[in-house]
């Protein structure tokens, strides 16, 4: 008897099919293993450090509701107030995004709207520059001293814009600028998948636009309009550096600036710190806002039953028709492009002009042109030290997360694995809590570490950073994984394996060659985010470990010089606007990916 089909032959094949099972799931596994530790393991020191009387890690500490009793039946904080503005501000974001994000996608993807390749790219364009750099513009273009739009109409017509951008209303405002990118992305999706023959039935039966989009259009698209709304409300309430900016002017805090305050710098009460740095204290502040955060992604995941209302991989589809805006064509694109103008090109222009002038008073001196602000961006070394930390954690950043949201993507749609749905629901979590206690709970983590086990501590690195960021958007990058992991097909994986192939060989030559376009995409996506994210690294950052992002922080907080600082974001905007033309060019778009 052969040794192939003999015991020996089926002993072979007996190993290879357990070699092939145990090298499946020693890769999945591990991933899977590793976002959960991420993601749970900084909520899980978060919460205890609340409960701990001493500092993370001290010996000789004990359990305590002391923190909370301080916080919430105490003086330390004005609670209530901390989380009005945090709601107004939240609400007024909201709003402003989903309005302008819903036009802005309606229009393009429904109509024929003139000129909507161009806005669309001026729109996403905006989606790669950061909230602190948007306050930087909206100061040098809007603000009432300072501003020069405000200054010319002050001169001309008598009154300035009325945009307190100090006030929580106004704050609320600008962030919700900056996320009407996101809500976009997030509806453009919906919008393509609608069935064009519901709103076809309603042409026939004489119904206008109007009456269309209110009683076809709105009711279709809603799971991912009530989504769309929750995510930005979140990111609202969670908001750090607009509020850290514009907030300062206007001397209010709300939860994610007054925990970053008593964890850097301390407890103030009547100008004087009490206790730095304050540890249990803005633990037990964070939990609250922790509950509300929870509560609204328990709704999100309820109205959000199709994945593929959130997912920003569509199919391709076939030919629709679009709705004629007959003479409003180009009145509504002249619009567009008015609101463009306001939000986006015109303080991109401004942040441009205040960096060329030796001293930025609100008004265009040509004798006071100069680039030497240029010369100082590029020559300080802190700058330039600031900017190489960038760079090492947005490459280490975006590989490490391209690797664990293709990983955990692969394991919720290709295996029947029991806990699937815990899992999902983990990749989804970070969702609900903002940048600034996430930053807190990973800070607290390796404080417990160190104090333990010092070998394996991260802080005072630049892994503390990388670890913060890749949690920070394991969400949408998921979001994305997820998407195209259901378009390839699993037909094809099976022919290989019938094939003899291993899931090694499977994952080697079919998996991945059809998976590269949107590892390119989830990688540069992750690395341009993490590049630009202040509020990890504001959690994390030592001496030296400065980035970017902290150090334009620094630079506007401790010593003022707002034309250095528009010099730097010009330079920031210039390059991130370069990346998306490029990755534009090359065929790769951070939405409607599967249209490449």
């Amino acid at each position: 008897m052969s040794a192939r089909g003999g015991p020996i032959g089926s002993l072979k094949s007996t190993l290879g099919r357990l070699t092939n099972y145990d090298s499946k799931w020693l890769v999945l596994v591990s991933i899977v293993l590793t976002v959960t530790v991420l993601v749970v393991v900084p909520l899980v020191f978060l919460l205890w450090t609340s409960v701990w009387s001493g500092f993370p890690g001290q010996s000789g500490a004990e359990f305590t509701l002391g923190n909370f009793r301080a916080v919430y039946t105490g003086d330390l904080f004005d609670v209530r107030e901390l989380f009005l503005n945090s709601l107004i501000i939240a609400v007024v974001a909201t709003l402003t995004s989903t309005a302008s994000g819903l036009a802005f996608a309606w229009l393009f993807v429904r109509t024929n709207l003139p000129t909507k390749g161009a806005l669309e790219l001026v729109l996403l364009s905006g989606h790669a520059v950061p909230g602190y750099i948007y306050a930087f513009m909206y100061l040098t273009t809007y603000a009432p001293d300072s501003g020069l739009v405000s200054s010319v109409l002050a001169r001309t017509v008598g009154a300035g814009i009325p945009l307190a951008m100090t006030e929580p209303w106004g704050v609320g405002f600008v962030i919700g600028v900056t996320i009407i990118p996101t809500f976009y992305l997030l509806i453009v999706p919906a919008l393509q998948d609608m069935d064009p023959t519901l709103e076809e039935v309603s042409r026939v039966h004489g119904a206008n636009i109007r009456g269309t989009v209110r009683s076809i259009t709105v009711p279709l698209i809603k799971p991912a309009l009530l989504s769309g709304a929750v995510v930005v409300f979140l990111y609202g309430l969670g908001e750090f550096s607009v509020v850290a900016i514009l907030g300062i002017r206007g001397g209010f805090d709300v939860y994610s600036t007054k925990i970053h305050e008593a964890i850097r710098i301390g407890i103030r009460r009547e100008g004087e710190f009490l206790a730095s740095p304050a540890y249990g204290e803005a633990a037990a502040l964070a939990c609250s806002l922790l509950v509300v955060m929870f509560v609204l992604v328990w709704y999100y995941r309820s109205v959000t039953s199709r994945k593929e209302d959130y997912m920003t991989l569509t199919g391709q589809r076939g030919q629709r028709r679009t709705w004629d805006l007959g003479k409003w064509r180009w009145p509504a694109a002249l619009a567009l492009w008015a609101v463009l103008g306001f939000v986006w090109i015109v303080p991109v222009a401004v942040l441009a002009l205040a960096s060329v002038h030796a001293n930025w008073t609100g008004g265009l001196e040509l004798s006071a042109l100069t680039l030497e602000h240029y010369v100082t961006a590029v020559t300080d070394a802190q700058v330039r030290q600031a900017f190489t930390n960038s760079v090492l954690v947005a490459v280490g950043g975006a590989s490490l997360g391209t690797v664990l949201v293709v990983g955990l993507s692969y394991y919720t749609e290709r295996t029947t694995a029991r806990f699937r749905g815990v899992v999902d629901f983990l990749s989804l979590s970070p969702l609900a809590v903002p940048g600034i206690i996430l930053g807190s709970g990973i800070l607290f983590t390796f404080l417990w570490v160190g104090n333990v086990a010092p070998v394996f501590s991260l802080y005072g690195t630049l892994g503390i950073i990388i670890v913060g960021c890749v949690v920070v958007f394991i969400p949408v990058t998921s979001r994305i994984a997820i998407g195209n992991v259901v378009q390839i097909h699993s037909e094809l994986e099976e022919v290989a394996r019938v094939s003899g192939a291993t899931w090694l060989q499977q994952m080697r030559s079919i998996f991945l060659p059809l998976f590269r376009n949107t590892a390119v995409v989830i990688w540069f996506f992750l690395a341009v985010n993490v590049f630009q994210l202040l509020s990890i690294p504001a959690m994390t950052y030592t001496a030296d470990t400065v980035v970017i992002p902290i150090r334009l922080f620094q630079m506007y907080t401790y010593d003022p010089n707002i034309e250095v600082l528009a010099a730097i974001s010009t330079i920031f905007v210039g390059l991130t606007m370069l990346v998306v033309l490029a990755l534009r060019y090359a065929g790769i778009t951070f939405y409607e990916l599967g249209r490449r």
